[in-house]
């Protein structure tokens, strides 16, 4: 880690496991005091971290470390090592061999074969836009981009569309899509910003429209739509695969980027990726200097909601998972933090699930980090079990046994 990054880290996660802690009893004064007016009547209700589990923090840790953890396979050995390490949630994506999908090669070496090797549900995501972000294009068919999907499109039909498609990646064994983008359209270059036709729109009204069809079709598929990039990417400076970027401060994210996801978390079932940017005006000093996925701030904001109230739109609390953009895979962090630091940062923060241990990282070793983590208190007893019982509500999700589906 350099150096700088180092004290700053330290800095942010000495404190803030007390901050989680207290989250629960003043997550109603901070979610009616931001601005004054959350509105009560429109939120999802928010989830407080249950009661502990009654065994020994060796057993919360043992079950718990390998449900905060998503793992991208390349292979059928990455696969196996990543469920025999206790990582439930696999990430199908750009270098993964797809003959593990259902259907597509050996059931001896088939996300069905990992289903019943983990012997309980495991989820799998994939990276499923639609225009340049398809990684499954050959099996299933083409998607338009987001933007293709809003110009020539009605919501309608969008809707449709993202069911017909997620039943046919439901057929090869994906649970979760991690889509739609909902960050706005900047109108800069691809060279200056990685969003570009993945975004709906400028507007936020349209961005709204769509994203919710989009998302609803792929729930009465079956499949659980993630929006993303939680606080915000649209007006970034740069591309965080490539390194550090910037936003806006808070207050113009809530007139703009943030408007979006305050009227679409409500979606009973969707869950956020927040992503890797700086975040100005949003924690403290040392808090801005760290990327969203790490910083604590980031995830009170995103629990306790009424940002955006200012533009007509205070978003409610979200109760539900969250989990991080690639924290190994992409520059803004990787060039940081190593996978274990990262990954262990992130859920101190507040994420429920890390994507991490990508490329050549060893899974083994993050999962054994985060029971590392959770032993000695740097993540909170309640935070491992909120994290169980999140799990387990994916789980049903995966299944079609969630009512809330």
């Amino acid at each position: 880690m350099r150096p700088r990054f180092a004290v700053v880290l330290s800095t942010v996660l000495a404190s803030s496991a007390l901050v989680l802690s207290s989250c629960s009893s003043s997550d109603d004064d901070a979610a009616t005091s931001r601005d004054g007016n959350a509105n009560a009547s429109n939120t999802a209700a928010a989830t407080p971290f249950p009661p502990a589990d009654p065994g020994t923090i060796e057993d919360v840790a043992n079950r718990a470390a390998g449900k905060m953890i998503a793992t991208p396979i390349t292979d059928w050995d990455s696969a196996v090592a990543a469920v025999d390490a206790g990582v439930r949630h696999l990430f199908v994506g750009t270098g993964s061999d797809f003959s593990i999908l259902n259907g597509q090669g050996s059931p001896e070496k088939s996300i069905a074969a990992l289903q019943e090797r983990a012997g309980e549900s495991l989820t799998v995501s994939v990276d499923e836009e639609g225009g340049i972000v398809q990684r499954l294009a050959d099996i299933v068919g083409e998607l338009p981009s987001a933007q293709e999907m809003a110009e020539k499109h009605s919501a309608d039909e969008v809707r449709n569309m993202m069911r017909t498609h997620g039943e046919k990646i439901k057929k090869l064994g994906i649970t979760v899509d991690f889509a739609p983008v909902v960050d706005l359209a900047s109108g800069a270059s691809a060279e200056e910003n990685a969003i570009g036709s993945r975004s709906f729109s400028a507007d936020p009204a349209v961005v709204v429209e769509y994203a919710r069809a989009y998302a609803e079709g792929l729930q009465q598929a079956g499949i659980t739509p993630v929006i993303k990039h939680f606080p915000g990417h649209g007006h970034a400076t740069g591309d965080s695969h490539k390194g550090s970027v910037t936003v806006p401060p808070l207050p113009q994210l809530e007139q703009q980027d943030l408007v979006p996801f305050a009227q679409l978390v409500s979606i009973p079932g969707v869950q956020v990726m927040v992503g890797h940017m700086l975040v100005p005006e949003l924690g403290t000093p040392e808090e801005q200097q760290l990327p969203a996925s790490i910083n604590p701030a980031v995830y009170h904001l995103l629990r306790t909601g009424g940002y955006s109230a200012a533009a007509g739109s205070p978003a409610p609390r979200f109760g539900g998972l969250i989990i991080t953009d690639d924290l190994s895979g992409m520059a803004a962090v990787a060039d940081s933090y190593s996978p274990e630091e990262s990954t262990v940062a992130a859920l101190v923060a507040g994420a429920d699930q890390a994507l991490a241990a990508s490329g050549e990282v060893n899974v083994a070793q993050v999962v054994d980090a985060v029971r590392a983590a959770i032993i000695d208190g740097r993540i909170s007893r309640e935070h491992a079990q909120a994290a169980i019982d999140r799990s387990a509500e994916q789980a049903a999700n995966n299944s079609g046994d969630n009512p809330a589906r």
